[in-house]
């Protein structure tokens, strides 16, 4: 791989011996090779529009072109050539493998289909495992609701945030989608499946397991899960895993979890770079993901590192309140954590020098409003130690989201 990249790969190939590598680097020089971020993509792609130089082949060996979400800035293309599409595809199926979908499955797909890469090798992977595969497109809420009851789907496939909004609708519909035939249901594209209280709310409206699962369109499938917990395995045979402090840049060891169970935990950024996807390599990419990395000991008996918790936050979402860091995530946990509350808003603004976080929030029928504003405001400043002012709004006034929720905003 190395040596194809970095004599033909015009991207890596000046990346490197800008670097002081004039021959390709091997295994050994990992660690010495510069990292890759998303926004060195993105400056590539705007110079040399609109692929960028990130290509190991000539242009006509490519046959797919997705995009990413674009939820955290402008949106980055991405080409794949019959290998290395492949390679993705395999690589979803291990987490098909990991949560117990069989060729026997009916497999729900909630996906728009797109540029962004999404569910696309979700669902190709599917059909290579042999299984009877469902698509979404273009269908409302409650068309997909009756398609996947109709059809007989035992798994769906979905965001988190899609996966609630779907249990919302069932729910004003007056269907029990705990009664239906769905047995698992994997989710990924943001934070969410990993989260105690988000999985277990899935868990009791679809009656099912539910299990995270984590990639992204640059990188590639790299997180599955194991049924264990919240722990979400990397695929060690397709990915060199490392990982960061990120206040530092100093590496950190993975966690032993047996000799740690009573310490503080620790928190770090994956990096990774994948080993199949040549043809539009990443090497030592700076994923944004943020968990706890714990060797091996998982009782599953996997030898391959994993993530207690999943992918607990995003770097590039972190901001700052009075002086404490707050990640998304983690606003999302304590509202569900909190229960009664069907979707909310966050608004975080700049007052005399100093960010300060508000939240809008529907709540569920039957929920008393002035008890749920109580129990929320408590609940921050008991936790994160802030106070957060809490709006009861109108049911069905706030967005709802099919892929990634974009939930907060961000004014001056």
């Amino acid at each position: 791989m190395a040596e194809q990249v970095h004599h033909h790969n015009p991207f890596y190939g000046a990346k490197w011996r800008a670097a002081g590598f004039e021959s390709p680097p091997t295994l050994d020089d990992l660690a010495d090779l510069p990292f890759t971020t998303k926004e060195e993509l993105a400056r590539d792609q705007e110079e040399n529009a609109p692929w960028g130089t990130n290509l190991t082949f000539p242009l006509d060996r490519y046959v797919r072109v997705h995009r990413t979400s674009g939820t955290t800035g402008r949106p980055l293309r991405w080409l794949d050539t019959p290998a290395s599409w492949q390679w993705f595809l395999d690589c979803w199926l291990e987490t098909y493998r990991g949560a117990g979908v069989e060729a026997s499955d009916r497999v729900f797909v909630a996906f728009g289909f797109g540029p962004f890469v999404g569910f696309w090798t979700a669902f190709e992977a599917a059909q290579q495992l042999g299984c009877l595969v469902m698509p979404a497109g273009h269908l409302s809420t409650e068309q997909r609701l009756r398609v996947m009851l109709d059809d007989g789907a035992t798994a769906l496939v979905a965001t988190p945030t899609y996966g609630l909004r779907l249990l919302e609708v069932a729910d004003r519909l007056g269907v029990d989608l705990a009664g239906s035939g769905i047995e698992r249901t994997i989710h990924g594209g943001e934070p969410g499946a990993g989260v105690p209280a988000v999985k277990r709310q899935l868990s009791a409206g679809y009656g099912a397991r539910v299990f995270d699962h984590a990639g992204a369109t640059e990188v590639g499938a790299w997180g599955y899960p194991c049924g264990v917990g919240e722990h979400l395995h990397i695929f060690e045979e397709e990915f060199v895993v490392e990982w960061f402090d990120r206040a530092t840049g100093e590496p950190l060891d993975p966690v032993d979890p047996a000799a740690s169970e009573a310490a503080e935990p620790v928190l770090g950024e994956l990096v990774l770079t994948n080993l199949g996807r040549i043809g539009s390599p990443v090497v030592r990419y700076r994923t944004g993901d943020v968990g706890r990395l714990c060797a091996v000991g998982c009782p599953c008996g996997r030898p391959t590192m994993y993530l207690d918790g999943g992918v607990l936050a995003r770097a590039d979402d972190m901001f700052i309140v009075r002086g404490i860091n707050v990640y998304p995530s983690a606003v999302d946990a304590l509202i569900r954590e909190t229960g009664g509350v069907v979707e909310y808003r966050a608004t975080v603004r700049q007052r005399r020098r100093m960010a300060e976080v508000e939240l809008e929030v529907e709540p569920d029928q039957g929920t008393d409003a002035g008890n749920l504003r109580s129990r929320l405001q408590e609940l921050f400043e008991r936790r994160l130690s802030l106070r957060v002012p809490v709006r009861i709004v109108d049911a069905g006034s706030l967005p709802r989201y099919e892929l990634k929720a974009n939930r907060f905003t961000f004014l001056d």
